[in-house]
């Protein structure tokens, strides 16, 4: 009997909970007609992303990428330093928040370097890629 109830029972999806993130990147908006979007990593390798406005994917979309990839983007996380960040003094591109073990950071794609360029880099080949 229990095996019936098992079959007959819906398998429950499973859902994500964005504060539960291993990254969280946030494009925001700009005076010019900038892509607007939100994307999450998870230690799993789930995305999840949500294109908002200026974007070619509209609304929610998933994927997975590899657990090497995580580990690769966490090194770049672990390997980035204040000179990483370049210089923010111009509001006409779109800022960058970047969201990972309670930290936050704010730049310009434009002028990052080093390992948050790399990051970047990839991040948006991620997106591409959904």
């Amino acid at each position: 009997m229990a095996l019936l109830t098992s079959y007959f029972m819906k398998k429950q999806k499973q859902s994500y909970d964005i504060k539960d993130a291993f990254l969280s990147l946030s494009k925001g908006k700009c005076f010019d007609d900038c892509p607007v979007y939100d994307l999450w990593i998870f230690k799993n390798g789930q995305v999840i992303y949500n294109g908002i406005e200026n974007v070619d994917k509209k609304g929610i979309h998933k994927m997975f990428i590899s657990y090497e990839a995580v580990k690769h983007l966490n090194q770049l996380l672990i390997d980035m330093v204040p000179e990483d960040l370049g210089n923010i003094r111009e509001r006409k591109k779109p800022l960058t928040l970047l969201k990972f073990r309670n930290k936050r950071i704010v730049y310009l794609s434009s002028r990052a370097n080093g390992s948050l360029k790399e990051l970047d880099n990839l991040l948006e080949s991620i997106i591409k890629s959904l």
